[in-house]
């Protein structure tokens, strides 16, 4: 019985434990329920304040969609995030053509020295505040207690705590967003802050007004090329209507499509469309010349297009012109040829004018030949005179040369006839020996070399020169002064040479004798009729400058200054018409420029006249 008794109450034991344990499960599974329905509740608020800012987003999209108005659309942003979203400022910076932000719209700002501070920021894409933008951040955060961004934003924008969201999908953007709240108000709006339910909502309207902005973006840029696209249609149209040339566009077969009407003018029609009726097979029809069609045609079909094309074509009444032709082949996408287009040029007065061109360039041609035979011949005949000028200005001084002659063999003549007059005187008187003969024999040949020498240098000036030769300024200067040294001599005239080194030239050793002789003669002359006391002629060589100068210069007073200008023309002489010809030194001056490409001046200097030569150096 006890057994039984016991056995009994172990039975409600576990019975009452199986309760109690079934009790707290159940007592567990309410608490979950009741959490599970605060979990449930807080989501239900979640998501009715995100349908709630979703609806708030559909009717934004639904009011701008449609609207290609830029300012509606930011200033119903800045509205959006301070209704909607319940932050407490927006500001809306548009990008100026210089990456430079502008405050385009603005909200939440009451105060008119607020507002009038913000509508006058300004940023830089590369501003501080902006650099996380820069690194590829979505967005720029400054929490209140977040570390100052640069450049004093928090100041500058009157916020304590802001969000900063590119707009658009440029990679610079097109508008910059900023959002925020001031430290005394930010209690009473939303937060800024990372968490994902604000970074969803700005995110769900940055991304609205990114595509609503592209797209107002792509419409100006669409509506821009069609006006663009206008007006290049209507300047092109004027061009093509009020062009002077002719502008067409023809078939590969032959026929006009649209011609402008310059080439309907010039082909003698009275419209283009006239034109584009009347002529259905170009070749045929408009070419004078079949080949030339065809040849074009080759240029075409080969190259594509084909560049000042020359040919003759018939206008309406069949009368002919010519025409310079460019056209190109334009081609569809599979590189067959739609159409050729291109300008017609008309060249007949240009064709006419180079057909008397050529006719007078045949007569020029004639003319110039002729010219030529004839200038060679008038050459020729100057450089005859030329030398028949040199040959007179050489006579002229011959008889002068021949008067010195005679003076300098008086002498030796006459010691000649006394050295045969005494042989004979001594014959008679004593006989001849052997050394008064030898003696008497060695003075009558040196008198009679000194005879011959003179003859030599007469018969060297005398010899015509055959070609150009080097040789130094002493040597054709020692032969003049060796003909005129009797005449020298005796008039008491003074001959002084102040050389300096061995200077040499290249030219006609005679033609030198003879100007160097006619400037000396000269000199002579002058100081002759000057009755000088001390009568001297000075002559210099050097060079100077790269050039040979030889200077010849008397003490008789000078040139006057009425004929120092003359003194160089043919046939102008102060002597009497018995004493000179007027063409000495002329011929010198000829030489020196002509023959030796030098130079001949005379001037006034110190006493008397100076005459100075000037030849280029031997290189």
């Amino acid at each position: 019985m006890e057994k039984a008794t016991s056995i009994e109450n172990q039975g409600l034991e576990q019975q009452l434990a199986d309760l109690r344990r079934e009790n707290e499960e159940l007592a567990q599974q309410v608490k979950r329920l009741i959490r599970a329905e605060g979990k449930l509740y807080e989501y239900q608020q979640v998501l009715d304040a995100q349908l709630n800012e979703y609806k708030g987003l559909y009717d934004l999209s639904r009011r701008l969609s449609g609207s290609f108005d830029i300012e509606a659309l930011f200033r119903e942003t800045v509205q959006y995030v301070v209704q909607q979203l319940e932050y407490e400022r927006a500001i809306l910076l548009r990008r100026a053509e210089t990456f430079t932000y502008r405050v385009f719209a603005l909200d939440g700002y009451y105060d008119a020295e607020e507002k009038e501070q913000i509508a006058a920021i300004t940023m830089k894409f590369g501003a501080p505040c902006l650099s996380p933008l820069l690194a590829g951040r979505e967005h720029v955060t400054c929490a209140a207690s977040g570390k100052e961004p640069g450049n004093g934003c928090r100041r500058r924008l009157l916020m304590d705590e802001f969000l900063v969201y590119p707009l658009g999908h440029d990679e610079v953007p097109h508008a910059l967003l900023v959002v925020g709240n001031t430290a005394a108000s930010a209690t009473f709006h939303r937060r800024v802050e990372e968490s994902e339910p604000a970074l969803l909502s700005m995110g769900n309207l940055v991304g609205l007004v990114s595509s609503l902005l592209d797209t107002h973006i792509f419409f100006e840029r669409m509506m821009e090329a069609r006006e663009q696209e206008r007006v290049a249609e209507a300047k092109y149209r004027s061009l093509f209507e009020n062009a002077a040339e002719g502008i067409f566009r023809r078939t590969p077969e032959g026929r006009y499509l649209d011609a402008n009407p310059a080439l309907a003018h010039m082909m003698g029609y009275s419209s283009p469309e006239e034109l584009v009726a009347s002529v259905t097979d170009i070749g045929s029809q408009v070419y004078v010349d079949p080949s030339s069609y065809a040849e074009m045609q080759r240029v075409l079909a080969a190259h594509g297009r084909a560049e000042r094309f020359e040919t003759q074509i018939y206008r309406k009444d069949r009368s002919v012109i010519w025409v310079s032709l460019s056209l190109r082949a334009v081609r569809d996408s599979e590189g067959k040829v739609l159409f050729y287009e291109g300008m017609s040029e008309e060249i007949t007065k240009r064709k006419i004018a180079e057909a008397a061109l050529r006719d007078s360039e045949q007569k020029y041609r004639q003319l110039s030949e002729a010219l030529e035979r004839r200038v060679k011949q008038a050459v020729g005949e100057l450089r005859q005179k030329d030398k028949m000028l040199i040959m007179q200005g050489r006579q002229a001084v011959m008889g002068e040369m021949l008067s010195n002659i005679a003076h300098q063999w008086r002498q030796p003549l006459n010691m000649l006839a006394l050295l045969v007059q005494d042989v004979q005187l001594t014959h008679r008187q004593t006989g001849l020996s052997d050394r008064f003969i030898e003696e008497n024999v060695k003075r009558s040949m040196e008198i009679i070399r000194q005879m011959s020498q003179t003859i030599d240098d007469f018969r060297y000036f005398y010899r015509p020169d055959r070609e150009k030769l080097v040789f130094t300024v002493s040597e054709p200067l020692e032969k003049a002064l060796a003909l005129l040294d009797g005449s020298l001599r005796m008039h008491s005239i003074e001959v002084q040479v102040l050389k300096i080194g061995e200077p040499a030239i290249k030219g006609y050793l005679g033609e030198f004798v003879q100007v160097l002789l006619n400037i000396l003669i000269n000199a002579r002359d002058a100081l002759i009729a000057s009755h000088t006391s001390s009568p001297v002629i000075t002559v210099r060589l050097c060079e100077e400058g790269g050039e040979t100068v030889v200077s010849i210069a008397d003490n008789a007073g000078g040139i006057p200054e009425e004929i120092k200008e003359k003194i160089f023309e043919p046939y102008f002489t102060t002597k009497g018409p018995d004493q000179g010809t007027g063409i000495g030194l002329f011929m010198c001056k000829t030489i020196i420029e002509k023959s030796m490409n030098g130079r001949l001046c005379a001037r006034n200097s110190g006493d008397g006249a100076e005459f100075v030569i000037t030849v280029p150096k031997i290189p």
